[in-house]
């Protein structure tokens, strides 16, 4: 597992075309992008990766409303398998 602590950086909603939609049809998403923390407490960690973005567009308005911007969290990467038929055996 590795863990990194990072912060929102930004927060934005936008509409876009929906696919299949056909002319003026637009669906609404928000944008969430976490930034790496470079803190006092984080500082080990960001010596050896100074920089990372996470983007994620979100379209679950409380999804949404749960990213605080300024607020840290902390993310943690784990190993999965490559499809689900494997995650079962």
């Amino acid at each position: 597992m590795i863990r990194c602590k990072m912060y929102v950086s930004e927060k934005q909603d936008r509409a876009y075309a929906a696919y299949g939609g056909g002319p003026g049809v637009r669906q609404q998403e928000s944008v969430v992008k976490l930034s790496a923390a470079t803190d006092d407490g984080n500082k080990e960690w960001s010596k050896y990766t100074p920089s990372g973005q996470i983007e994620l567009h979100i379209t679950n308005p409380v999804a949404f409303e749960a990213f605080k911007l300024g607020q840290f969290y902390l993310v943690d990467f784990v190993e999965a398998p490559a499809d689900e038929a494997s995650e079962q055996k």
